[in-house]
Protein backbone atom coordinates (compact mmCIF):
# COMPACT_ATOMS: atom_id res chain seq x y z
CA UNK A 1 0.00 0.00 0.00
CA UNK A 2 2.91 2.34 0.57
CA UNK A 3 4.15 2.42 -2.85
CA UNK A 4 0.40 3.04 -4.15
CA UNK A 5 0.37 6.21 -2.09
CA UNK A 6 3.83 7.13 -3.26
CA UNK A 7 2.50 6.30 -6.97
CA UNK A 8 -0.70 8.70 -6.27
CA UNK A 9 1.85 11.60 -4.68
CA UNK A 10 4.40 11.56 -7.64
CA UNK A 11 1.78 10.54 -10.58
CA UNK A 12 0.21 13.87 -9.36
CA UNK A 13 3.44 15.58 -9.24
CA UNK A 14 3.17 17.10 -5.54
CA UNK A 15 5.72 17.23 -2.77
CA UNK A 16 5.09 14.73 0.33
CA UNK A 17 3.95 18.47 1.73
CA UNK A 18 1.31 19.75 -0.86
CA UNK A 19 0.19 15.77 -0.70
CA UNK A 20 -0.37 16.31 2.64
CA UNK A 21 -2.32 20.02 2.52
CA UNK A 22 -4.64 18.08 0.19
CA UNK A 23 -5.53 15.58 2.63
CA UNK A 24 -5.27 17.59 5.30
CA UNK A 25 -2.59 15.54 6.97
CA UNK A 26 0.85 16.36 7.66
CA UNK A 27 3.97 16.06 5.74
CA UNK A 28 5.15 13.43 8.56
CA UNK A 29 2.79 11.24 8.49
CA UNK A 30 2.62 11.05 4.78
CA UNK A 31 6.11 10.13 4.90
CA UNK A 32 5.44 7.21 7.45
CA UNK A 33 2.33 6.05 4.98
CA UNK A 34 4.79 6.02 1.78
CA UNK A 35 7.98 4.34 4.20
CA UNK A 36 5.38 1.92 5.19
CA UNK A 37 5.80 2.43 8.87
CA UNK A 38 2.21 3.50 9.59
CA UNK A 39 -1.26 1.98 7.72
CA UNK A 40 -3.65 4.83 6.80
CA UNK A 41 -6.68 4.41 7.87
CA UNK A 42 -9.66 3.51 5.99
CA UNK A 43 -11.01 7.21 6.58
CA UNK A 44 -7.37 8.01 4.90
CA UNK A 45 -7.44 6.11 1.92
CA UNK A 46 -10.60 7.40 1.28
CA UNK A 47 -9.62 10.95 1.25
CA UNK A 48 -7.25 10.14 -1.23
CA UNK A 49 -9.52 7.80 -3.46
CA UNK A 50 -12.02 10.89 -3.66
CA UNK A 51 -9.32 13.78 -3.87
CA UNK A 52 -7.57 12.25 -6.36
CA UNK A 53 -9.80 10.34 -8.37
CA UNK A 54 -8.35 6.52 -7.75
CA UNK A 55 -10.07 3.36 -7.04
CA UNK A 56 -10.38 2.55 -3.47
CA UNK A 57 -10.17 -1.07 -3.73
CA UNK A 58 -6.63 -0.66 -5.88
CA UNK A 59 -5.41 2.02 -3.22
CA UNK A 60 -6.32 -0.95 -0.44
CA UNK A 61 -5.39 -4.17 -2.27
CA UNK A 62 -3.71 -3.30 -5.51
CA UNK A 63 -6.79 -5.25 -7.63
CA UNK A 64 -8.14 -3.95 -10.14
CA UNK A 65 -7.55 -0.39 -12.24
CA UNK A 66 -5.53 2.48 -10.14
CA UNK A 67 -8.37 5.25 -11.45
CA UNK A 68 -11.92 5.33 -9.87
CA UNK A 69 -14.45 5.34 -13.44
CA UNK A 70 -16.45 7.42 -11.40
CA UNK A 71 -13.66 10.05 -11.64
CA UNK A 72 -14.60 10.85 -15.22
CA UNK A 73 -16.66 13.65 -15.74
CA UNK A 74 -19.02 12.32 -17.89
CA UNK A 75 -19.93 9.49 -15.49
CA UNK A 76 -20.32 12.20 -12.31
CA UNK A 77 -22.50 14.36 -14.34
CA UNK A 78 -25.07 11.23 -15.15
CA UNK A 79 -24.55 10.11 -12.00
CA UNK A 80 -25.42 14.14 -10.67
CA UNK A 81 -28.61 14.08 -12.44
CA UNK A 82 -29.95 10.27 -11.40
CA UNK A 83 -29.68 11.53 -8.12
CA UNK A 84 -31.03 14.81 -8.64
CA UNK A 85 -33.97 12.99 -9.94
CA UNK A 86 -34.22 10.83 -7.00
CA UNK A 87 -37.26 11.29 -4.80
CA UNK A 88 -36.44 12.98 -1.21
CA UNK A 89 -36.41 9.26 0.70
CA UNK A 90 -33.82 7.42 -1.75
CA UNK A 91 -31.64 10.43 -2.09
CA UNK A 92 -31.66 10.36 1.92
CA UNK A 93 -30.39 6.54 1.42
CA UNK A 94 -27.59 7.44 -1.40
CA UNK A 95 -26.42 10.17 0.97
CA UNK A 96 -26.50 7.32 3.65
CA UNK A 97 -25.08 4.76 1.97
CA UNK A 98 -22.07 7.37 0.68
CA UNK A 99 -20.95 7.78 3.96
CA UNK A 100 -20.78 4.13 4.61
CA UNK A 101 -17.60 2.79 6.29
CA UNK A 102 -16.19 0.09 3.81
CA UNK A 103 -16.53 -2.73 6.27
CA UNK A 104 -20.43 -1.62 6.44
CA UNK A 105 -20.61 -2.46 2.85
CA UNK A 106 -19.15 -5.79 3.49
CA UNK A 107 -22.00 -5.92 6.33
CA UNK A 108 -24.71 -4.60 3.75
CA UNK A 109 -23.59 -7.26 1.29
CA UNK A 110 -23.43 -10.02 3.43
CA UNK A 111 -26.99 -9.52 4.34
CA UNK A 112 -28.34 -8.75 0.78
CA UNK A 113 -26.68 -12.46 -0.16
CA UNK A 114 -28.27 -13.81 3.27
CA UNK A 115 -31.85 -12.47 1.51
CA UNK A 116 -31.42 -13.74 -2.10
CA UNK A 117 -30.38 -17.34 -0.56
CA UNK A 118 -34.29 -17.38 1.42
CA UNK A 119 -35.59 -16.08 -1.36
CA UNK A 120 -34.55 -18.38 -3.64
CA UNK A 121 -35.20 -21.18 -0.59
CA UNK A 122 -38.82 -20.33 -1.13
CA UNK A 123 -38.72 -20.56 -4.80
CA UNK A 124 -40.30 -16.79 -5.11
CA UNK A 125 -39.29 -14.30 -7.45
Amino acid sequence: MNERIKTVRKSSGLTQSEFADRIKASRDKIASYETGRVIPPDTTLNLISKEFGISYAWLKTGEGPMEDPLADDDALARLSNTYQSLPDRLRTLVDALTQMDPEWWKTLDAALDEIERRKNERGTD
